[in-house]
């Protein structure tokens, strides 16, 4: 009976331990104050960006960069207490994480026996990143979560409408779901692709209604000049302000560009600025082409839903990679990457796969041995220098490579 009931109730009792840390977290603001401090000034009818923003006890001031409705929608929190809305969104954030991998487990029809362990190694590989998550405040579980349901409602639910909306939502708030529009397209998802580019577009015209077009399109305008990924300071200047940048830009300029903020590199060779940017572009268009490898039959609708997260997976995995300006709470989009990976191990023989293993330890030691936590701020910071988070994460896509190989025989077989 106890058993049954704890079963029944794991996710309360997971929130009721976790309860006082979240506290404490939401307490500290972290970017959360950001993002209500960018809604007061909107509220005040002020542009939210290019200011530095303090709102309740911040410490230090910091500046916006998601989207203008993102920042409107969270005008009513500015009413609450301030260390409300930060603790409402971290307890979100646990039943998300929940969902995350619920969902994962449908789509793969994983075996009883097999979730815990799947839950235990995942979490074991991506804590760390869930944890930077929780003490930032940050956004990305919620963008994780969000672009899963759309993919569920989409491609399993048959509800095109509502998933196209839900995944249009999450490229508003922050441009990187965009790249399930083209997956869309992949899988003839016709109707999800223009309903989805049809919400991005009302998304963006939502703000006009309360500011008035003039306000709205300025507002927008600075918001890309923010995000706009080609930027020179995104590409081959990505370490100029912050050595703690990661993915494929940050870690390309680290080792072929001179860094001039005098801090630790190894510099392999001083690249002009153009080779650099043509060099990152081209290692961005070798991950996307990737793709093809793992989503093969292009424009056939009717896959498993174990191929469907497949690849969901191995585009959430890039998705950090490519996109520009990444610090290591955006790689908890390795989640679904890693439930991939497990489930496929246990089903062939988790100690027999030797090549698996041997990335996995590799990975596990530059994914999460490298947090200051365990190896103090002194070695971390030359991992951060050294990027070896992104390199990390450029280890499990062998990883999901072969687990897509062994799934395939696994269910043809």
């Amino acid at each position: 009976m106890p058993t049954a009931w704890l079963k029944k109730n794991l996710l309360l009792v997971l929130l009721a331990i976790a309860l006082p840390y979240l506290i404490i977290k939401s307490l500290n603001g972290g970017e959360f104050n950001t993002y209500l401090g960018a809604a007061e000034q909107l509220k005040l009818g002020k542009s939210c960006y290019h200011v530095w923003l303090q709102y309740g006890n911040q410490q230090g001031n910091s500046q916006y960069g998601y989207s203008p409705l993102f920042a409107a929608l969270l005008i009513p929190a500015t009413y609450l207490p301030v260390w409300l809305p930060p603790l409402l969104f971290l307890i979100a954030d646990v039943f998300m994480l929940f969902s995350i991998f619920n969902l994962l487990f449908k789509w793969l029809e994983i075996d009883e026996t097999n979730k815990v362990k799947v839950v235990i190694l995942t979490l074991t590989f991506t804590l760390r990143l869930i944890l930077h998550n929780f003490e930032m405040l940050q956004l990305n579980i919620f963008l994780l979560w969000l672009t899963l349901q759309s993919v569920d409602y989409i491609f399993c639910k048959n509800k095109t409408a509502f998933g196209s909306a839900l995944l249009a939502f999450g490229i508003n708030i922050k441009i990187l779901p965009v790249v399930f529009i083209p997956y869309l397209i992949w899988r003839r998802k016709m109707a999800a692709t223009f309903c989805t580019i049809v919400f991005v577009l009302v998304s963006l015209l939502a703000t006009a209604v309360v500011w008035g077009f003039d306000f709205n399109a300025q507002l927008h305008q600075e918001w890309w000049a923010i995000i706009n990924p080609l930027n020179e300071k995104y590409n081959s200047l990505q370490n100029l302000e912050s050595y703690r940048l990661h993915g494929l830009s940050a870690l390309i300029a680290a080792y072929f560009s001179k860094s001039e903020n005098n801090t630790f590199q190894l510099l392999l060779a001083d690249l002009p600025p153009k080779i650099l940017t043509a060099l990152i572009n081209g290692a961005r268009v070798v991950l996307i082409l990737l793709f093809v490898l793992i989503a093969k039959m292009p424009f056939k609708p009717s896959i498993t839903s174990k191929q469907i997260t497949t690849e969901t997976a191995y585009l959430l995995l890039v998705t950090p990679l490519i996109f520009p300006q990444q610090n290591k709470w955006a790689f908890v989009y390795l989640i679904p990457s890693f439930v991939v990976v497990f489930n496929s191990m246990f089903q062939n023989g988790f100690l027999k796969r030797r090549i698996e293993l041997a990335l996995l330890l590799v990975a596990f030691a530059l994914l999460t041995l490298t947090t200051d936590g365990l190896i103090g701020k002194n070695l971390a910071y030359y991992a951060e220098c050294l990027k070896l988070l992104t390199i990390g994460t450029l280890f499990v896509v062998p990883l999901l490579f072969i687990a897509n190989v062994k799934n395939n025989k696994h269910s043809l077989g």
